[in-house]
């Protein structure tokens, strides 16, 4: 869940070059959406800041499914962002695409 188009587009390329089928959510509605309807993905990537309205509640229904997922943020700190979910990874934007392949890696094992 990102809303800046290129960055998507960049991090998508590298996840399907891994074998990832990517969704996409640009907004906090369309996040809860996914988070709601669509709950069997393997693992999902949140941005805190979708276009002004923060992830958490979608980070919430994901956590309840037993979905993993990690923070990929250039908003503060990991210790200021994830008090409600201190298991998820958070990267620091820019980040690499290889870098978040690895790190969702991690999460599936």
């Amino acid at each position: 869940m990102e809303d800046e188009a290129l960055v998507a587009i960049d991090l998508a390329y590298e996840l399907e070059k891994a074998g990832a089928a990517v969704t996409f959510a640009t907004t906090l509605a369309e996040a809860l959406a996914i988070a709601e309807i669509e709950p069997h993905h393997s693992a999902a990537v949140l941005d805190i800041n979708l276009r002004g309205e923060e992830v958490y509640p979608a980070a919430e229904i994901l956590a309840e499914n037993g979905v993993p997922f990690l923070f990929c943020t250039g908003h503060g700190r990991r210790e200021e962002l994830t008090p409600r979910f201190p298991e998820a990874p958070v990267l620091a934007k820019p980040v690499l695409g290889r870098q978040l392949v690895k790190e969702l890696q991690k999460l599936l094992c």
